[in-house]
């Protein structure tokens, strides 16, 4: 998985985050019945235009969700999302769940998106895409 770039990259008409962000490591699996099994660690802010004591931190995102962004037909969008999981200050989840996919889900992009002010975000972390 890659940390949101600072280029703000959209996936599946997802924004990315706002700020900048780092993952030490993090991976991700999704098998065709739907279960999905994600873990981050080290998923902090690391942008240079915050004070020092926020980066390296997860800095009041404290639940993220999975979600699944399929291709199809010319587009890709969000499909399936978890519920919420708790993300550490230091940035490490475990996100453990079964989601309903289409039939058809081609080259699938998992996102782990941050719930901010109670509402799921933009994403924070991402397989190749």
């Amino acid at each position: 998985m890659v940390a949101c770039p600072q280029d703000g990259t959209a996936i599946g008409g997802v924004n990315s985050c706002g700020k900048i962000w780092n993952i030490k490591s993090g991976k991700a699996e999704l098998d065709k019945s739907g279960k999905l099994e994600i873990e981050v660690k080290g998923l902090v802010l690391n942008d240079p235009t915050l004070p020092a004591d926020v980066n390296g931190t997860a800095d009041g995102v404290t639940e993220v969700v999975g979600s699944v962004v399929c291709s199809g037909g010319g587009t890709s969008k969000v499909v399936a999302e978890t519920t919420r999981f708790p993300l550490s200050k230091s940035g490490d989840a475990k996100i453990k769940a079964k989601v309903d996919l289409p039939k058809s889900c081609a080259a699938p992009i998992i996102l782990v998106r941050e719930i901010w002010e109670g509402k799921v975000g933009g994403w924070l972390a991402a397989t190749g895409f």
